[in-house]
Parts: C-alpha cells; structure tokens; sequence
C-alpha cells in the first residue's frame, strides 16, 4: 500500500517542476526521489507522470491522483491543527494566498502578520502561494490554501470577503511612448484612447470602462508584465501607484495625470465560510487585522 511519504514526495515533485526542484525541499537526492515515484506507480498500477529530456509532465491519471493527494495531505495538516488546539498548541500548517507584487506595498500588513504569528512558541510550518485573484478564489475553495488577500472583482457565495484597505491605481506611459512629452494640458481621454491599452486580466472590468473608446487592448496576467508593456513605450495601461513608483522616479515611466484614469481597487480577506477555520487560521487573522488596526466579527 502506498504511504504519506510517496504523496508528499509526489506532490512536492509535481509543485516544484519536476525531480530537481523538489530536491531540497524534501531533503533527498534525486535517485532516491525518482525511486520514490516509480514505487507509487507500481503500487497505483499506472503510470502517474513523465520524465525525460522533454522535462516533467503529469498523466491524465496523474492529474487526478494529484488533487486526491494534495486533498488527503491538507486534511492531514488540518487534522494536526485541530488535534494541537487541543492541545493549547499551535501546530500544522498555515497556507496563506497572496497577489503579485504586494511586497512593494508599505500599507501591505501581510510582513508584520507573519512577524506577529511567528513570535509565538508553535510547530505551524507556512505555505506562502502568489496567484493571481481567481486563482486565488479557486484553491480557497479546493481547500489548497486556508485565506488569501486580493482584489477579487467576482465575490463566490462559498466564500466570505473581508475588505481590508484600498490600493491607488494611475495610467502611465513609457519614456519611448508619443505621449511621454505631452503636458496635462494636452492631454484628453479621446486622445489617450487613440493610443493601444494594456489591461491586467484580473481588474479589466474596472479599468477599460475608464478609456472610452479605445484603438485596441492587450490583456496580461500580473503586474509587471503590465510594467514590461508600458516600458515598452507601445501600450498605456494602469499600475498601482506604489509598484510604478521606482519607474517614475528613474523617468522610465510618466503618470497621465488625468482625474478621470484614476481609480481605487479594495483588497480583501478571502476564506471559505464552510468549514469554519480552525485555530492556527483564526489567530493569523487576528494578527492580520491587528496589524492594520482593524476588527473582524467583533473580534
């Protein structure tokens, strides 16, 4: 019968990008990974992945031992939380969901959180994951990830939002792009349109309504392939104020300060309302909002 060894180390292989990520996360050579995997297949009785020189791949049947496995781990974890506060100990581990690029956010709490939890005596081990929101909603609900703060557009009714602060967004241009030298005086919402837009996939719905009408869009998945466009001097496009900043300064890229291309996304704490959150969950939130001087639920 296969063990909790062969799923970890296959899910840690499958989460890594193949034999040699997973190498020092598991602590074992990749002989002894490989020797791993190949015994989980002969106790499958089919093959769960490829390898070779075209690299790692999943089998269909892969994928479906996959989620059945990183399911079954989870639920050990929570198990080991649930079973700790029992205890009065703080044990298991905490996986927490994070957007792109937030680190350069100073208003960001999630640093002072982790500081926070982790002054504790405990045995919590993290999973830190940087997704994009839907992906980020998608693995709250497959119970992959325990809470994730984000500017989610879309609100699933299995999950509970929490707004937590507000994150300012500006359009700019590159220093290559016609508009670089044109003041706010000649600048216009018609001819800003003229120009092609950039737009994050994620907060599309609240930046395009802004540009009426437009020459043409291209849609990017996170920020800084959104910076890398924008310096590119051929697409405009908005930024959260905070991650262009290092951009402005250097002159690379400019704000088309016009009051109409400004606009505000609200971040929230995202958690499934069903199972309610065990312990270690509760108090990392605790230390989330604390850190921002907020309350949540009369806490």
């Amino acid at each position: 019968m296969y063990s909790v060894k062969h799923m970890q180390t296959f899910c840690a292989v499958v989460e890594y990008g193949g034999f040699v990520g997973a190498e020092s996360v598991l602590g074992m050579s990749q002989p002894a990974i490989s020797t791993h995997i190949r015994d989980f297949e002969v106790r499958l009785g089919f093959s769960i992945c490829h390898r070779g020189r075209s690299g790692f791949g999943l089998t269909e049947k892969g994928e479906v031992v996959y989620r059945r496995c990183r399911e079954m781990l989870n639920s050990f974890s929570d198990l080991e939380a649930e079973l700790g506060s029992l205890r009065n100990m703080l044990t298991g581990t905490l996986r927490v969901g994070l957007v792109d690029n937030t680190i350069t956010n100073t208003e960001v709490p999630m640093p002072d959180a982790i500081h926070r939890f982790f002054e504790r005596s405990s045995q919590v081990s993290l999973r830190l994951a940087v997704l994009p929101p839907e992906e980020l909603e998608r693995e709250l609900l497959n119970g992959n990830l325990h809470l994730a703060v984000g500017p989610f557009q879309k609100r699933h009714p299995a999950l509970s939002y929490q707004p937590l602060y507000t994150e300012e967004h500006r359009f700019y241009c590159g220093r290559r792009h016609p508009l670089y030298e044109v003041d706010s005086a000649g600048l216009s919402l018609e001819r800003v349109g003229s120009y092609p837009i950039s737009s994050r996939t994620y907060v599309q719905q609240a930046e395009m309504p802004l540009i009426r009408p437009y020459l043409g869009a291209a849609f990017v998945s996170n920020m800084e392939a959104q910076a890398m466009l924008i310096r590119s001097g051929r697409f405009l496009g908005f930024l959260p104020v905070h991650f262009a900043e290092s951009w402005v300064a250097s002159g690379e890229m400019k704000e088309l300060a016009l009051p109409e291309l400004r606009w505000h996304s609200e971040f929230c704490l995202a958690m499934r309302t069903i199972p309610a959150p065990h312990e270690v969950v509760r108090v990392f939130v605790d230390d989330l909002v604390s850190s921002l001087g907020l309350q949540i639920g009369g806490r």
